[in-house]
């Protein structure tokens, strides 16, 4: 679907940006585009969670929309639960790339958990 492209294109941009200014290697470069595309489909799939059961007044936009135009969603597919595990995998597989980065990489792991669990 385009929105999760375009979400996964503009993670990945963001990981990518620092690593491409201090001339890093291509493996590298690819390694972290995968990263950022995790990222964007993570946060894709915590989109959904609020729009299947989230509220206007947290989430401070229509929900449900989804549902009303049959959009094919994870959700759709899964359902609520099996997505919410599809989420934890994506972070668990997001830390295993991190974790060689060590104390540095606990803020981005720590940011993974809130995507994930959002409300808005």
């Amino acid at each position: 679907e385009m929105e999760t492209k375009k979400t996964g294109k503009l993670f990945s941009f963001c990981c990518v940006a620092p690593l491409i200014l201090k001339k890093k290697s291509k493996k590298q470069i690819i390694k972290f585009e995968n990263i950022g595309e995790d990222i964007g489909l993570l946060f894709q799939v915590a989109d959904d969670l609020i729009d299947n059961k989230g509220s206007l007044l947290v989430a401070g936009k229509k929900t449900g929309k989804d549902k009303i135009k049959g959009k094919a969603t994870l959700i759709s597919l899964l359902g609520h639960k099996n997505t919410i595990k599809y989420g934890n995998k994506l972070i668990l597989r997001i830390n295993n790339n991190i974790k060689k980065y060590g104390s540095r990489s606990k803020n981005l792991s720590e940011t993974l958990e809130y995507i994930l669990n959002r409300k808005k």
